[in-house]
């Protein structure tokens, strides 16, 4: 029966974090003795008070260095590449808050768009890609909208798998449907490179929308 013993400050990680550690314990424990073993593992979690222990013999940790530490870790985590970190990124983009949508892109992001049109190629800078988004809301009276299909992440790579719709300004019979996938590469919970791939016959449909 595997036990896997793990020692925290007292505090130091709430609940969630706990579970997600002991989770990613046992997993790699799975991976080396096989699926066999998850059912036996068992995982003990104890606590140090603050002032219980000190540094290389000579700093003892006290709340205050407690606190920084925990303020630090929470920054950290936030930044974390996950599902959710990717949908918000999106979700910002409609707020028109630059402020905000700057928490998820990158100043020096770079954003390539496919196909031979008009809204086609490289956008340099955050400024260079929300106006291009602005030209996208423009272009479509606002009618242009991405479904969320799903996300796979590796590493600071993420590809979210998209449905995208919308009607040209002025002529809803000229109408958009393709699927595509963004494929995004982040850094310290920004984006920093974009680009999209279009499935299929979709990339003439795409160029022949945008013209």
């Amino acid at each position: 029966m595997p036990i896997i013993r793990l020692t925290l400050l007292e505090d130091f990680a709430s609940l969630t974090e706990k579970g997600e550690i002991v989770q990613a314990l046992g997993d790699s424990l799975v991976a080396v003795m096989g699926e066999i073993v998850r059912p036996y593992i068992y995982t003990l979690v104890d606590e140090v008070p603050p002032g219980a222990w000190s540094i290389q013999g000579g700093t003892i940790m006290t709340e205050e260095m407690m606190r920084a530490g925990i303020a630090t870790s929470n920054q950290q985590r936030s930044q974390r590449l996950t599902e959710d970190r990717v949908r918000q990124a999106y979700e910002v983009l409609a707020s028109g808050e630059r402020d905000r949508i700057a928490e998820y892109w990158a100043e020096d992001m770079t954003w390539l768009v496919p196909g031979h049109n008009q809204i086609s190629g490289m956008k340099r800078g955050l400024d260079e890609f929300l106006s291009f988004m602005d030209k996208v809301g423009y272009l479509t009276d606002n009618s242009f909208q991405m479904s969320w299909e799903g996300v796979v992440i590796t590493g600071d790579t993420s590809a979210d798998i998209r449905h995208n719709t919308g009607h040209r300004a002025g002529d809803e019979s000229r109408q958009l449907a393709i699927d595509v996938v963004h494929v995004l590469r982040w850094r310290e919970g920004k984006v920093v490179e974009g680009q999209g791939a279009i499935f299929s016959d979709g990339t003439a449909q795409f160029d022949e929308f945008w013209s």
